[in-house]
């Protein structure tokens, strides 16, 4: 380790890193550049944005066996957000990077290959999209162009003015590839695999309070926000830095930089009654979860159109969760840390239980209000895959620049009254046990159908007797297979 004064403060600024080669002060931000012989400033970084993260710099923890230190971080953002990468040293001397958005994390580590020959081009890659890499199936997770929105501690590299990060997010179960192509069309490759939080040392995290105490603004500001648009009180802010959608006016605020900025006016409000209210708090799994966003989100298939509700509840040390109200009941949903295998065309395999595919679906955002961890806007659009394993749900969301999956299971009235301490959520429609009733039924349709087209000749001559005994024998095993599969549900 190598310590130095700040030419700027006089502050101790220290290089742990050996690959470091710039660090920024603590004190004064400004950017110091290290090299043979001497340091020098060479400007100021801007500042991070303090979230919801319990990572901080100087925690420690364990991967694969060997210990680590956080030393860096640079904050990455895009047009609908941000997250963060932290700069990871090694006890053995190496280095790597601890990918952090949204409670999701994962743990990449460069990997040096003979050639790049065969890799897509950034331009050509698009999430789903498939790569092999040693035998293994990896899927697209997410395509984005960054800039760096700020920086703290020590970096491999000079995130100059303009500088654009090109990368490409592969998974495969718990692996996770990165390439990047920041430094031209050869991608760098990173690899390495979703990471547990319980790995790190619980003494070197931020406690709840530490949390509560900086998110959701830099450092110095005022926590509390009022609308830019109309002035009323936006008290539930804090709890996400990105968007908020102000419940008065329905003004779409940016909250990422250093002052709130009104980026989409507001609209007329629409009707809209939720059984949930924002800023309504639940105790979950023996957590404190807090309402901060809620989504009406409809599929515009014109023959059989439908809406619901997604309610986005947080908890600083827990992360999100989503609560799903159709007109069907609840569901529970949180995102995968770990992704599905690909059984085969109809079917995947998710924590040793096969799911079948149940169907395909588009959801529109119909309106949002409140917090979120993203920039969400109307008339954004998934593509939706469902797939079932007894009364239990997996869910392949494909966006514009993103592939995410997500499993649901359902909530009884009773438990959702219990979490919020509300007994009238008691009333509530019960999620039936089966996802999807009478689909052996169906099928049976189908065949009624095709064996109708095939006897028409014996329909009108009258021979109904043996049409009559084919439908007992087919419709009888249907419904008697819908009944026991509902009850193994």
């Amino acid at each position: 380790m190598q310590q130095v004064l700040c030419p700027q403060c006089g502050a101790p600024v220290k290089f742990t890193s050996t690959a470091s080669v710039m660090a920024v002060c603590g004190a004064c931000r400004s950017t110091l550049l290290k090299d043979a012989e001497s340091v020098k400033r060479i400007g100021e970084t801007a500042d991070v944005l303090e979230d919801y993260s319990p990572l901080c710099l100087g925690a420690a923890g364990q991967f694969e066996g060997k210990r680590f230190d956080l030393i860096g971080r640079i904050q990455m953002r895009f047009e609908d957000g941000f997250w963060n990468e932290w700069y990871l040293w090694f006890d053995d001397g190496s280095d790597g990077w601890l990918s952090d958005a949204s409670g999701q994390y994962a743990i990449t580590r460069r990997r040096k290959v003979k050639s790049t020959q065969g890799m897509p081009a950034f331009a050509d890659i698009s999430p789903g999209d498939e790569l092999k890499l040693d035998g293994q199936r990896f899927s697209a997770s997410d395509v984005r162009t960054c800039r760096a929105g700020g920086a703290q501690g020590e970096l491999p590299f000079v995130p100059g003015d303009g500088w654009e990060a090109r990368v490409a997010d592969y998974r495969s179960i718990d692996a996770f590839l990165t390439l990047d192509f920041s430094d031209g069309p050869e991608p760098e490759l990173y690899i390495g695999k979703a990471f547990d939080l319980a790995g790190m040392q619980a003494a070197t995290l931020r406690s709840n309070e530490q949390v509560e105490e900086t998110a959701g603004r830099f450092r110095g500001q005022i926590k509390a926000l009022d609308c830019p648009n109309c002035g009323a009180p936006i008290s539930f802010v804090a709890a996400m830095a990105t968007q908020v959608v102000c419940p008065s006016c329905t003004a779409t605020v940016d909250c990422a930089g250093d002052t709130a900025q009104v980026i989409a006016k507001a609209q007329k409000l629409k009707t809209i009654k939720t059984t949930l209210a924002l800023g309504a708090t639940a105790k979950i799994d023996g957590a404190a979860f807090t309402l901060i966003g809620l989504m009406k989100c409809a599929d515009p298939d014109p023959e059989e159109p439908s809406d619901w509700i997604e309610y986005l509840l947080f908890n600083p040390v827990k992360g999100f969760i989503w609560l799903v109200e159709t007109d069907e009941g609840w569901e529970r949903v949180q995102v995968c840390d770990t992704w599905p295998s690909r059984n085969n065309a109809t079917s995947v395999r998710w924590r040793n239980k096969l799911y079948q595919k149940l169907y395909d679906y588009t959801s529109r955002v119909e309106l949002a209000l409140g917090a979120f961890n993203w920039r969400v806007k109307v008339g954004d659009s998934t593509q939706i895959t469902d797939y079932k394993a007894g009364n239990l749900k997996l869910t392949s969301e494909l966006g514009p620049a993103e592939l995410g999956w997500s499993a649901s299971g359902p909530v009884a009235p009773a438990q959702l009254a219990e979490w919020f301490g509300n007994p009238e959520l008691a009333k509530q429609k019960a999620m039936p046990r089966a996802s999807t009733p009478g689909g052996y039924r169906k099928w049976a349709w189908f065949a009624t159908i095709a064996m109708g087209f095939l006897n028409l000749g014996n329909i009108f001559n009258g021979r109904l007797l043996p049409i009559v005994i084919g439908l007992a024998f087919l419709w009888l095993p249907a419904s008697l297979a819908d009944k026991m599969s509902a009850k193994d549900d």
